[in-house]
């Protein structure tokens, strides 16, 4: 499986800027614009509401030179753009997605982040020569003078292995995976975009199971949203999307998101707000899902989306 990455374990560039690389790939296409060399920060963060660019684009690593910014529209509009723009998310935590065969977005595999509080509760257990604290489906540990945590739905030895085969190079964490499972993406905990569309149920014709709420799109760098869908024991299955698993769960969510791993590291997803989430409502979002155009970078700017400044916090 290809491994994806956001710049690291290799040190940041300095001086010379490098060209970003992004990947989105859904429904079964493959969507790949060529675009300018961009900083991973914005020193001055523009005033909240602004329409200003500048925002990492989605699925941003540094080489080689091609930059994606994309969506996912519904239906012959292209709803409201919305990019929520984290411009400190490259400089926060880091997460390691690791998958076992077979796994997909939130199945079988886990989540490796650094740095992490520490924890507050917990049954004590041993990741090498450190005193780490299980709790749930996650192990905490110190690390590199923090602590880092590892969250996924494998067995607890795994899950441990993983654990003392992690190492922090240049700030963020480092996986040398055990034999059967995979590094598929490093990327920040917290996407640095989130290229969101929004439309009315009523709009879309889908008020009856949805009710008479919103319904959007969101397309983002998974990290954080992979490892809040082994945090939450609301999640389900959904119907495969082009031969790829989906998974039903409040994460991004106003009553529920129906997403899947558009490329190894970014999600894609659609979610309303307004109904309960019933079997009924998994339907219509996924009619949509497999209905839903992939828009082009010229595409998205036509959108003109608002850039709302904020911390994409995962959840």
């Amino acid at each position: 499986m290809e491994i994806i990455s956001f710049g690291g374990p290799e040190p940041r560039p300095t001086g010379r800027r490098r060209p970003v690389v992004g990947l989105l790939v859904v429904a079964g296409l493959v969507l790949a614009v060529a675009g300018e060399p961009r900083t991973a920060v914005v020193a001055s963060p523009r005033p909240a509401g602004s329409t200003a660019p500048g925002c990492v684009p989605v699925g941003w690593a540094q080489s080689p030179s091609i930059t994606l910014i994309a969506g996912l529209a519904l239906g012959d509009e292209p709803g409201q753009g919305l990019d929520r723009c984290d411009r400190a998310a490259v400089d926060g935590p880091w997460s390691v997605i690791v998958r076992a065969p077979g796994g997909s977005l939130g199945r079988h595999g886990a989540v490796v982040t650094f740095p992490v509080e520490a924890p507050r509760t917990g049954r004590p257990v041993g990741v090498g020569r450190e005193r780490g604290s299980a709790a749930g489906r996650a192990i905490t540990w110190p690390l590199a003078k923090h602590h880092a945590r590892v969250r996924g739905d494998l067995a607890e030895a795994d899950l441990i292995a993983l654990a003392t085969r992690t190492r922090i190079v240049d700030g963020r964490p480092v996986v040398d995976p055990p034999a059967g499972l995979t590094v598929v993406a490093s990327v920040p905990l917290r996407p640095p975009t989130v290229h969101e569309l929004r439309y009315g149920a009523a709009d879309l014709g889908e008020q009856g199971e949805l009710g008479g709420g919103l319904v959007y799109t969101g397309v983002s760098a998974g990290g954080g949203f992979e490892d809040q869908l082994y945090a939450t024991v609301e999640t389900q299955d959904g119907p495969p999307l082009a031969g790829r698993p989906t998974v039903v769960s409040p994460v991004s969510g106003g009553n529920a998101t129906l997403a899947w791993e558009a490329a190894p590291g970014v999600v894609a997803y659609v979610g309303y707000s307004g109904a309960q989430l019933d079997p009924g409502a998994i339907t219509p979002l996924h009619r949509l899902a497999t209905a839903a155009r992939v828009l082009s970078g010229s595409d998205w700017q036509a959108t003109t989306p608002t850039t709302a400044d904020q911390l994409n916090e995962p959840g």
